[in-house]
């Protein structure tokens, strides 16, 4: 079930939005597709494994008012000139970096109350995991033709860490006669019950070291190119550039960044 819940994460980070591109899905409307191909997402912590990605799936449905997205459950409930306000759920995408992953899957701030003594860094298999789970809140868009503007502000409605966080969003197209390349700049905003529970040590993890971990903001840069073939099938090219902040001063850390790389061929079923 984990393996199935990662994989809508990464469809929903990887995947384009209906809503936020171009390629807008009518009312009632099932859009299945699949990008298979070579790439990998780094993983950050110590010990921790890299994920391939050999086929990423997408998917979305969009009613009336209810839409599904690549991960997203949603409600939008104003939707006037080129501003949309939807009410939305997902999964915190946090958990990622702990998941175990295997290709076979899929086929294919606040520094330490004590600082360690005679190691710098904690595996992840020392610890207790993290639990999934379950975001709610506020997203609103703004599309102006070939720009996009995008804000999440989401509440942990699972009770599992309590937290919040914000994404904001801002990405602008070029369209070629050969294709479409996109720029999108991130900045996620971390609440410190949220980055605390994810990345902090606490006593009953038994490794002899507590880390209280402060709220972060994390940059991104994303750079992507698709290019169609023909009504089914196009090639995508994307990397991904995740700046993890105050988060590498955690001890579970061994690099203070991750990048996600992927090309392919896409197809629309």
């Amino acid at each position: 079930m984990k393996h199935l819940i990662y994989i809508a994460i990464v469809c929903f980070s990887l995947c384009s939005n209906a809503r936020q591109t171009n390629e807008l899905i009518n009312p009632g409307q099932l859009r299945l597709g699949i990008a298979f191909g070579m790439g990998t997402i780094t993983n950050p912590l110590h010990d921790g494994d890299n994920f391939p990605l050999v086929l990423i799936p997408d998917i979305a449905y969009y009613g009336e008012r209810f839409y599904f997205d690549n991960g997203q459950l949603g409600f939008t409930f104003l939707e006037k000139n080129r501003h949309v306000v939807s009410v939305v759920s997902e999964f915190n995408p946090e958990n990622r970096f702990f998941v175990t992953w295997h290709p076979a899957n899929v086929f294919i701030n606040r520094n330490a109350f004590t600082e360690p003594a005679s190691r710098d860094r904690i595996s992840i298999s020392e610890i207790n995991r993290p639990d999934w789970a379950l975001d709610g809140g506020v997203n609103y868009q703004y599309i102006a033709e070939s720009w996009r503007f995008s804000a999440d502000v989401l509440h942990d409605i699972s009770g599992v860490h309590s937290g919040h966080r914000v994404a904001l969003s801002l990405a602008k197209g070029w369209y070629f006669d050969s294709g479409v390349l996109s720029v999108r700049l991130g900045l996620d905003y971390l609440s410190h019950k949220l980055a605390d529970y994810y990345y902090g040590i606490q006593a009953d993890d038994n490794v002899d070291l507590i880390f209280e971990q402060d709220a972060a903001f994390l940059p991104a840069l994303e750079l992507s190119w698709q290019m169609p073939i023909n009504e089914r099938f196009g090639l995508l090219a994307k990397i991904k550039y995740h700046n993890l902040g105050s988060l590498s001063d955690s001890p579970l850390f061994s690099s203070d960044e991750s990048v996600t790389i992927f090309t392919g061929v896409t197809h629309v079923f």
